[in-house]
């Protein structure tokens, strides 16, 4: 939800304007900047943030990509967590019915038994693979709750 601003040359009331080539703010311990409704970072360039330790965004939502067409990024992040557990009961019933169901089914018109159990088993190795990766899809620097 982009909040509307205020462009600089619109805006009536106290300010401080500062206009020069370069400008250094150095906190020697910390350095804090608030503001009440609307905190406003804005290049034409590029915008970077360099920390040694973590950085967190404390936020009930967090949007992160372009507005496009006066739209906000709607496409929702996956927990890795759940999208792993959803993936594992998946497989395991896959699994399951590989295993213990589809080796035995056969149609009037359909492979027989003994094809079934070969196709099963390379179902099965194929399912292995993909439990054995799960954990890959983990981020190892993002975290999000």
């Amino acid at each position: 939800m982009a909040t509307t601003f205020t462009q600089e040359n619109q805006f009536v009331g106290k300010q401080i304007l500062i206009d020069s080539d370069r400008l250094v703010f150095n906190g020697r311990d910390d350095s804090v900047f608030s503001s009440k409704n609307l905190f406003l970072f804005k290049t034409d360039g590029e915008f970077h943030v360099n920390g040694k330790s973590n950085m967190f965004l404390n936020s009930p939502t967090v949007y992160i990509g372009p507005i496009e067409n006066g739209q906000d990024v709607n496409i929702p992040a996956v927990r890795s967590r759940e999208l792993k557990l959803i993936l594992g009961d998946l497989i395991g019933a896959l699994e399951m019915f590989f295993s213990i169901q589809y080796p035995n089914t056969s149609g009037l018109s359909g492979p027989n038994p003994a094809v079934n159990l070969g196709l099963s088993q390379t179902i099965l190795k194929d399912l292995a693979k993909v439990r054995s990766r799960l954990d890959d899809m983990d981020s190892k620097n993002v975290f999000i709750k």
